[in-house]
């Protein structure tokens, strides 16, 4: 965010930045962080920044690349609390294997796939005592 910045009684206005040559060669460059306001959560473990009051050592844990798989009906998969890179959660082979629409009941749907199986009927005939299933 610029600035006006006051230098030996001189108002430069709308300043982004200060460049200082250093005795040694280079610049030192300062920069207003009066508005920000990442804290240690904010910063990777290992890594540092500026904020208002000065450096910040992070603290946020880098998990890297997360996943899993679910293989129950009430199964999940916990992601851990901080950086990711993404990953894939996915339901467990065997479970996918076994859904298919023939072990389905028709007109019944699940993760989309949709069921052909049908329910035999049964019936009897009163007069020969036969029991059919269809």
């Amino acid at each position: 965010m610029a600035q006006n910045v006051i230098i030996n009684g001189v108002t430069y206005q709308s300043v982004p930045e200060v460049d200082i040559p250093k005795s040694g060669g280079g610049t030192a460059k300062f920069f207003d962080t009066a508005s920000a306001t990442a804290t240690a959560a904010d910063i990777l473990t290992g890594k540092a920044a500026y904020g208002a009051s000065g450096s910040i050592g992070g603290s946020m844990a880098n998990n890297g690349a997360t996943g899993g798989s679910i293989s129950t009906k009430a199964g999940t998969v916990t992601i851990p609390a901080g950086y990711t890179t993404g990953g894939t959660v996915s339901i467990a082979s065997a479970a996918v294997t076994d859904l298919t629409a023939a072990n389905l009941l028709t007109g019944k749907t699940v993760l989309g796939v949709a069921g052909t199986l049908t329910v035999p009927t049964v019936s009897q005939d009163s007069t020969t005592k036969v029991l059919t299933i269809q």
